[in-house]
């Protein structure tokens, strides 16, 4: 079962790595020194453009706010949240996990969303609950006074981490290159202690030139690099019960779920990027066409029918490479 398993990951690696290659290509010619000038100027314009339009916080949002800006992370309970604290969605979320578990505990193998909507397309509509409580508007409104700009949604990841210790993937150190800067919000929906895979972010201190190469690296590699005295650092691991909710600058940090040996967790992470990103080709498409999208937030408000709805507003060019990126979920 483990060799299966290895093999169907190296296998999805290699597509997805092919898959990606126009998005890295049109990447590259972004980098070019004048086109990325012209780039970051037009961001720059943009947020002094809207700092006049900044949406007015409610004062219960204004901490958090705060904070997410003052440390580019900040964590409450789910019940803030109107969206996360509905029946619906706590039904709807237990109701994929619950299938996802089964599948494991059946075949050993972790389903992600596409297929799991494939298998079982009478789930669509939970996951559509899910998809949708993303754009709480007291969310959007705390995400946008961190980005200063309106906020784009990129949707919803369904993560069952199976508490094998294994390292891989998102276990593994790393930073999210969707865009910058950028929020995830990670919603637990079973208790995460310290064995129980927390989302762990590192605070470096002190680095060498050789670190700050790394894309991502796994626990060892940061102990080495500790005891040959070329880094400092601390980690905050994000424990806690059923219903916490992290927000959590994920481009600006190095993160990690931590291999979990205790339970299995069950955590879904919501994306946030800026609603014009810089580099759109690397954020990953929902798992539904463009008009069901649109008829999914048709009775939302504007700014939350705005902030699903970003990838309207991309050139041509990068309409074409973004809908061809795929997302690999390990």
């Amino acid at each position: 079962m483990k060799v299966i398993r290895k093999t169907i990951i190296i296998t999805q690696k290699i597509i997805h790595r092919i898959l990606q290659w126009p998005s890295k290509t049109i990447h590259a010619i972004y980098s070019i020194g004048p086109i990325k000038k012209r780039v970051t100027q037009n961001r720059i314009h943009s947020i002094r453009a809207h700092s006049q339009d900044l949406t007015p916080l409610a004062t219960e949002e204004t901490p958090l706010a705060h904070a997410l800006k003052e440390r580019g992370f900040c964590k409450v309970n789910s019940d803030f949240f109107e969206a996360f604290r509905s029946e619906k969605f706590r039904t709807a979320a237990g109701e994929i996990y619950d299938y996802i578990e089964k599948t494991y505990l059946e075949t050993g193998i972790t389903i992600n969303i596409i297929k799991l909507l494939d298998a079982e397309p009478r789930m669509i509509g939970q996951f559509e609950t899910i998809f949708r409580a993303g754009l709480d508007i007291k969310l959007l409104r705390i995400i946008e006074h961190y980005l200063q700009l309106p906020v784009g949604y990129g949707g919803v990841d369904i993560f069952f981490t199976v508490a094998d210790g294994v390292e891989r993937g998102a276990r593994t150190w790393h930073k999210d290159g969707e865009d910058h800067p950028m929020i995830k919000v990670a919603v637990y929906l079973n208790d995460v202690g310290e064995n129980d895979g927390p989302l762990e972010i590192l605070h470096l201190q002190r680095t060498s030139p050789d670190f700050d190469k790394l894309r991502g690296f796994r626990q060892q590699k940061l102990i080495d690099l500790q005891n040959e005295g070329k880094i400092k650092f601390d980690i905050t691991s994000f424990t806690g019960p059923l219903g916490s909710v992290i927000l959590c600058d994920t481009s600006k940090y190095f993160h990690r779920g931590k291999p979990a040996t205790g339970r299995n967790r069950r955590a879904l992470f919501f994306n946030y990027y800026a609603n014009k990103p810089l580099t759109p080709y690397f954020c990953p498409n929902p798992p539904f066409p463009p008009d069901r999208m649109k008829e999914l937030v048709s009775d939302l408000s504007m700014t939350q029918r705005n902030a699903a709805l970003w990838r309207e507003n991309l050139s041509p060019v990068d309409k074409i490479v973004t809908k061809t990126k795929p997302y690999l979920n390990l």
